[in-house]
């Protein structure tokens, strides 16, 4: 997606927020603010009687019956008004106490003089949502939601791309017979809650759970697939497979940095576990040389994206050997595969795999030596000859050196005499001695013819 589509795309999502918001928020928040609004008035009105109580008696409500004294009652008469049934039994046994004495205390017991109101909920709040800060609120949790799917789809989009053609093919048979087994499984679910949203999630957490097992089946049983154990691809994919000996070599890092190395780097998971294995090793030199290759995976993955055993499907039995499953591996993903190691070369070109060899690299960028030039070298050990010593170039080229044994441990100059070519590299051969290295040339030419 374009940088056009995505603005347009996220301020769409915003519109439709901020739409959303002023349609669908105002109505609750009204309610509440009501359902507060009530809440207050009863806590108002419960607090009135517990005042009414602390009160003085002086401050009591008087009875227009209290003031003036009642007529003698008739016991044949009946009691009416707000008398309590203790107040009748009392006027029926003792009608002259009731004329001349007002009653007080049943009174106030049977009548409070404050009764409590039954909740009104014709009374509107006390304030109103804001349209215009909802639409606003919406278009910016809208916008935000929007520019997370357009990430999440660029993502989304760029694994695609990079998936295998067998992937894509368990991904999409895998949700498909994933959703119609949930549906299936979610129906007694539905009819049990019929018309309740626990049936709802049910159903959709047993859906997104049957399609991710469905996947998860179809990328287990891969190698038994059809269109897995054919050559499913004949395109190159652009991912690059480490081996064990490069990352051991440590070169691999720097060409990764300046990027003679691109596409998604691979470590297949059993390559790194024979690093594991050659960096637990007893003996101390192939110790060390494990802990330099974990080392370097360590540089790579702190700098670059990384894809470590998730493919390791497509290498085949685990009995095999490495350099066959990696052959396998890089046949069946499309993918190149970076070693330095001559054997697997060969093997891997004969199996029409492209191999990216660290050594053909770095021999192609060696500078033409020629004879007669002179070369800086430290001469570091005695050579198989009498009288020999040998050194090597920065590169690593190995630089046999002639009248070099008294050299040992020393930088000098020698001049080149020979230049041998070989399929493992480049050796040259050269002498200390600069008089003789000098001299020799001139020997073997041709003498020049003088003039008549």
């Amino acid at each position: 997606m374009k940088n056009i589509g995505k603005i347009i795309f996220i301020g769409l999502c915003g519109l439709v927020g901020a739409l959303l918001s002023v349609t669908l928020l105002p109505p609750q928040i009204d309610a509440i603010g009501q359902r507060m609004y009530s809440m207050n008035r009863k806590l108002e009105q419960e607090s009135g009687p517990g005042q009414s109580n602390v009160s003085p008696p002086a401050k009591t409500p008087e009875k227009p019956d209290a003031q003036t004294p009642a007529p003698p009652a008739d016991p044949s008469a009946p009691v009416v008004g707000d008398l309590s049934e203790g107040e009748a039994a009392g006027s029926s046994t003792s009608p002259s106490a009731n004329a001349s004495a007002p009653v007080v205390g049943n009174e106030t017991q049977s009548k409070p003089p404050f009764r409590p109101v039954a909740d009104d909920t014709s009374i509107q709040p006390q304030f109103q949502a804001n349209a215009f800060a909802l639409a606003l609120l919406g278009f910016i949790l809208g916008s935000a939601l929007g520019s997370f799917l357009v990430r999440v789809g660029d993502r989304a989009g760029a694994n695609w791309d990079k998936m295998p053609p067998g992937d894509r093919i368990i991904w999409v048979l895998g949700t498909f017979s994933g959703v119609v087994a949930g549906i299936i499984v979610s129906v007694p679910f539905l009819l049990l809650f019929q018309g309740r949203p626990e049936g709802t999630l049910i159903s959709i957490a047993l859906v997104v759970g049957c399609s991710a097992a469905m996947v998860y089946l179809l990328r287990s049983l891969a190698p038994y697939l059809p269109w897995e154990s054919s050559a499913m691809t004949q395109r190159r994919t652009g991912i690059k497979i480490l081996d064990t000996n490069v990352l051991i070599d440590g070169r691999v890092y720097d060409l990764i940095r300046t990027g003679f190395i691109d596409g998604d780097i691979y470590i297949p998971g059993f390559v790194l576990l024979e690093l594991q294995h050659i960096a637990d090793s007893s003996d101390s030199l192939r110790r060390q040389r494990g802990r330099r290759g974990l080392d370097v995976l360590k540089r790579i993955q702190s700098e670059f994206t990384v894809d470590v055993g998730s493919r390791d499907r497509y290498a085949g039995n685990q009995k095999e050997e490495v350099d066959a499953r990696l052959v396998k591996l890089a046949k069946s993903l499309g993918a190149d595969l970076v070693s330095n190691d001559f054997n697997l070369n060969r093997v891997a070109t004969i199996q029409d795999v492209k191999v990216l060899n660290i050594n053909d690299l770095a021999l192609a960028l060696r500078p033409n030596v020629l004879p007669g030039e002179n070369l800086d070298v430290m001469i570091i050990r005695e050579g198989n000859q009498s009288n020999q010593g040998v050194g090597y170039l920065d590169d690593g080229t190995m630089v046999v050196v002639e009248h070099g044994r008294d050299l040992i441990g020393e930088a000098t100059t020698v001049v080149v005499t020979q230049v041998i070519q070989t399929e493992r590299g480049k050796m040259i051969f050269a002498d200390a001695d600069l008089d003789i290295a000098i001299e020799e040339p001139r020997r073997k030419q041709p003498p020049s013819r003088g003039t008549r």
